[in-house]
């Protein structure tokens, strides 16, 4: 069998993947996966290093959270590659992991030793009929950006509370809600109507899961041709965490605040100029984030190789 390229990212996690190194090389020893590992020094080098494995290997696995298969994929798909994408989930949410039942250690090697390859769509951000940057999971709006920047902040100057991911992004809701900072303006245009409203987050998914677990588009298939969309309108504070208390069951669908969507593309526009979170990395990056007013979330059916 030919060797798998493995990056492993010890900052995933915020830093809590580099205690599960040794753990991994023994499951991978016990699994008799043919691999070897490149410990990644830094985001940048993570990049670099993605890009120049693909000439030595065809499967590169990413040991690290979302954003670590998310980086994967845009810098070998930005050098034109075709890669087999291995997945070991030891981020702070590990949702794409779970779409695919590879979410722990034992299951992740089990899969590298089995290569069972599924292919899949892949999501995009399109400006300008230009693709700006690709995503395995979710792309969203509002909420999953706020939180998201709350949660790295948090993490800087409090790096044990940041490691609680739950409570991280409770407080990082609550931060939202009390700055004002949500609603957003939107207008929401798919294959088959027209949303127009202030909304709380709007998430564009390619799976079921987002925000650690929350099945929150629980129709999304990985290879149905389509994304799935799930629009939560202006809310009460009280009210948004009830619908994510039922979102973690896919509950939230019936509440009136509540559109779910799908379309093979949603364009998304607003007078009001905003950021895009996609698979935990924000667009631009976190210090100088890209504003937008328009941009299209696009699936491309069948455009990635996986091991599940």
């Amino acid at each position: 069998m030919e060797k798998i390229g493995i990056l492993f990212n010890p900052s995933a996690g915020k830093g809590k993947a580099q205690q599960s190194k040794e753990r991994l090389e023994k499951l991978l020893l016990q699994h008799e996966v043919d691999y070897e590992l490149f410990i990644t020094q830094s985001e940048d080098d993570l990049r670099r290093q993605a890009r120049e494995k693909t000439a030595t290997y065809r499967i590169i696995a990413g040991a690290g959270g979302d954003s670590t298969f998310n980086i994967i994929i845009n810098e070998t798909k930005k050098k034109g590659a075709e890669i087999i994408l291995g997945m070991i989930g030891l981020g702070s949410s590990n949702d794409i992991t779970k779409e695919f039942e590879i979410d722990s250690l034992e299951k992740a090697c089990a899969a590298l030793k089995r290569r069972m390859i599924k292919r899949i769509d892949l999501g995009c951000l399109v400006q300008d009929n230009k693709i700006l940057g690709y995503f395995l999971g979710q792309a969203s709006l509002g909420l999953g950006v706020l939180v998201n920047k709350y949660v790295e902040d948090l993490a800087q100057r409090k790096p044990k509370m940041g490691k609680i991911q739950t409570l991280a992004g409770a407080l990082g809701i609550i931060d939202s809600y009390s700055s004002k900072k949500i609603p957003i303006p939107l207008t929401v245009e798919s294959e088959k109507r027209r949303d127009e409203g202030r909304y709380v987050v709007a998430v564009f998914n390619n799976m079921r899961y987002w925000a650690t677990g929350r099945r929150v588009t629980p129709r999304a298939l990985v290879d149905d041709g389509r994304l799935d969309c799930c629009l939560i309108k202006d809310c009460s504070l009280a009210r948004f965490s009830r619908l994510v208390f039922l979102s973690a069951r896919g509950k939230h669908t019936r509440a009136k605040e509540v559109d779910t969507l799908q379309s093979p593309y949603f364009e998304v526009s607003s007078e009001k100029a905003f950021e895009i979170q996609a698979d935990g990395e924000i667009v631009g990056g976190a210090q100088t984030p890209s504003q937008f007013n328009k941009i299209v979330f696009k699936i491309i059916p069948k455009a990635l190789d996986i091991i599940c």
